[in-house]
C-alpha cells in the first residue's frame, strides 16, 4: 500500500500539568498540511518488522513507525511481519508531527493488513500510547485536541490557509521540550483562548485567526534559539498576517491571506534558511 503521511501545524497549544503517567494534558488546535512523507507498507511472511528509509536515522527500533507495528504485534500476538518504507520529506524533531503521522499510518494499515478490525476509537487509544500527536493523525481532520492527545473534536468546517514554514535546521526533541517546560518557574500566561480561534475559523476570519495564535512552548524555545525571532521578523516583513511556532518547535509558521503574498515570501526566504516550504492546511 502506497500512502501519503501528512504533517500538521498547531495554531494554538496550551500545556497543562504533568500526569502520573508522564504525559501532559494539552489543549491544541491542529490542522493537517499538504507537506507529507511517502510511505509504502506491506505484509511479509517473516515474523519481523522492517523499517527502511532514505534517512538511515529512521531504521532503528526507536522510530515511532517501528513502535506502532511492535505495539500491535505484541498486543494481538501477530505472527506475521510488516515492511515499512518511509521517504522522508518532513523535517525531523521540527514540531510538525512527521514521526507521529508515520506511526498513525502504520497503525491504520497494519490493522487492515493483519485483519484486526479495530475501530478508529480503539486505534486512537493505542496511538496515545505511542505519542500525544498520533491520535490526531488517525482521525486526520482539523480538530481541537485535548487530554493526552486522545480527545479529538473535529471542527465543523475545515479551512484552507496559506502557510510558509521556516525551520532553521535545528532539531528539538519533544521529550526535552516537555521536561524543560516542567522546570520553568513561571509558566506562560495568555488571555487568548482556543474557543476564540475556533469561532474565527468557523467564520473564516483570517485576521482574527492570526490574532488568536498561541503556543506555550514558544517563549522557552525562542530564548534558547534566538534565530526564531529573526525568522518571525522576516515573515512579518514579507507579508505574513502573523506567525507562531508549531508544536515543540522550532518550525515557525507564517499565515498569509492568499497564495500570492505567501509565494512571494517563500521565494524571498528560501535561500536564507535550511528548510522553507510553501503549503496549505486542509
Amino acid at each position: 500500500m502506497q500512502l501519503s503521511s501528512y504533517a500538521k501545524v498547531n495554531l494554538f497549544l496550551k500545556v497543562g500539568k504533568k500526569l502520573k503517567s508522564g504525559y501532559h494534558n494539552i489543549e491544541s488546535l491542529m490542522m493537517p498540511i499538504q507537506l507529507h512523507d511517502n510511505m509504502h507498507i506491506e505484509k511479509i511472511s517473516e515474523d519481523k518488522i522492517i523499517v527502511e528509509s532514505n534517512n538511515p536515522d529512521l531504521e532503528g527500533e526507536e522510530n515511532l513507525a517501528y513502535k506502532a507495528a511492535s505495539l500491535l504485534k505484541e498486543k494481538f500476538k501477530i505472527r506475521e511481519g510488516i515492511k515499512v518504507h518511509i521517504e522522508k520529506n518532513v523535517p525531523m524533531s521540527a514540531g510538525l508531527g512527521g514521526g507521529s503521522s508515520n506511526a498513525a499510518n502504520v497503525l491504520v494499515m497494519a490493522n487492515k493488513l493483519w485483519g484486526l478490525k479495530l475501530t478508529e476509537k480503539r486505534l486512537i487509544s493505542l496511538g496515545a500510547e505511542i505519542g500525544s500527536d498520533v491520535p490526531f493523525f488517525i482521525a486526520g481532520k482539523q480538530a481541537v485536541v485535548e487530554g493526552i492527545g486522545d480527545k479529538i473534536k473535529p471542527l465543523k468546517k475545515s479551512l484552507s490557509i496559506n502557510l510558509v514554514l521556516v525551520n532553521p535546521g535545528i532539531m528539538v526533541s519533544t521529550s526535552w521540550a516537555y521536561s524543560h517546560f516542567d522546570k520553568l518557574k513561571e509558566k506562560p500566561k495568555t488571555k487568548k483562548s482556543i474557543q476564540e480561534i475556533v469561532k474565527a475559523i468557523g467564520k473564516r476570519e483570517l485576521k482574527r485567526i492570526a490574532h488568536s495564535l498561541h503556543n506555550d512552548f514558544e517563549p522557552m524555545i525562542e530564548k534558547k534559539y534566538k534565530i526564531l525571532k529573526e525568522i518571525k521578523t522576516n515573515l512579518k516583513k514579507f507579508g505574513s498576517l502573523s506567525n507562531v511556532m508549531s508544536g515543540s518547535g522550532p518550525t515557525i509558521i507564517g499565515l498569509f491571506d492568499s497564495i500570492y503574498p505567501a509565494r512571494e515570501a517563500y521565494f524571498k526566504l528560501k535561500d536564507l534558511y535550511p528548510f522553507v516550504y510553501l503549503t496549505k492546511t486542509f
